[in-house]
């Protein structure tokens, strides 16, 4: 059975990666800083391996004995230096085989810096000869639970997003796909776009988590510069603030309708999750205490 090694394997694809290659069979390998805090959050049969983006020597003892590798980190200034980091420790161990959480609009010539950034990263793989498979969503549907604190007390959702429209992606069907490619040699080697079902504004997602829990939820448009000194008061760092607010500049503009859930229809064999069954799922973090 082949051995995969999972960068960014606490985080909401990462982790789900994990769950579903445990579910499988596999005994999958989880790349992290600290072996030891990660371990107590990983699926039973996930190894933890310790190791940095800026230290070559302990990416290269990661890659040992590896034949796959699935590249996710999270949005952050120096996203294209540890992804390429990975990529060329993947190169020095011999790995052919890399697939890559991407982002839906990856190219060079992007007007804004997330999917620019991913296009580099990709570029750069092809570079080294690598074979990459980039698999590139939409905005996650799990987005939305960052807002359960304003929903659970005010029945709110704040963004600034105005009637844009978005097919939100579910982390499931992202990581399902990733595990389908990792299993099937007909599926690599080239970019798959991915999204939900439905092209949804914020309005309509806040009304369809209100169907769910049984209370009024509805969106607050706000502006820009409300929206980024709230992202700036609760800490967030200045560059992904504006990474995020120049998402939110693409989707207001409807960048952000195109439907590609038939790729994952032909991939997975069954129908993209759709917002409604996000929805119900997920409406625990939404219950108000009685």
């Amino acid at each position: 059975m082949s051995q995969y090694l999972i960068t960014g394997a606490t985080g909401n694809v990462g982790s789900e990666v994990l769950r579903q290659l445990c579910a499988t069979g596999h005994k999958p390998l989880a790349m992290t800083r600290d072996a030891k805090s990660a371990g107590a959050k990983l699926p039973a049969g996930v190894t933890p391996v310790e190791a940095d983006y800026n230290d070559p020597t302990s990416l290269d003892a990661a890659m040992r004995a590896v034949d796959a590798v699935v590249l996710i980190s999270p949005a952050h200034r120096d996203m294209v230096q540890h992804q390429r980091a990975v990529l060329d420790a993947s190169k020095r161990a011999g790995i052919r085989d890399v697939v890559k959480l991407s982002g839906l609009g990856a190219d060079l010539q992007a007007a804004i810096r997330l999917p620019q950034h991913h296009a580099q990263i990709e570029a750069h793989a092809n570079t080294l000869g690598i074979r990459l498979t980039p698999v590139r969503p939409n905005l996650f549907m799990q987005v939305l639970l960052g807002n359960a604190a304003s929903i659970v007390a005010q029945g709110k959702i704040y963004a600034p997003a105005a009637d844009g429209k978005i097919s939100f992606t579910d982390v499931g069907d992202i990581a399902a796909v990733i595990v389908a490619i990792l299993a099937d040699d007909t599926l690599k080697g080239r970019a798959h776009d991915i999204s939900g079902p439905q092209a949804l504004s914020y309005a309509d997602a806040a009304t369809k988590i209100g169907d769910a829990v049984g209370y009024p939820v509805m969106h607050v448009d706000v502006p820009e510069d409300t929206a980024r000194q709230a992202m700036r008061d609760a800490g967030m760092d200045h560059w992904l603030v504006e990474a995020f607010l120049e998402l939110f500049q693409i989707y207001r503009a409807g960048y952000g309708a195109g439907i590609f859930s038939a790729n994952i229809e032909n991939i997975l064999k069954r129908p993209a999750t759709s917002f409604d069954a996000f929805a119900q799922t997920c409406k625990q973090a939404f219950v108000r205490a009685a």
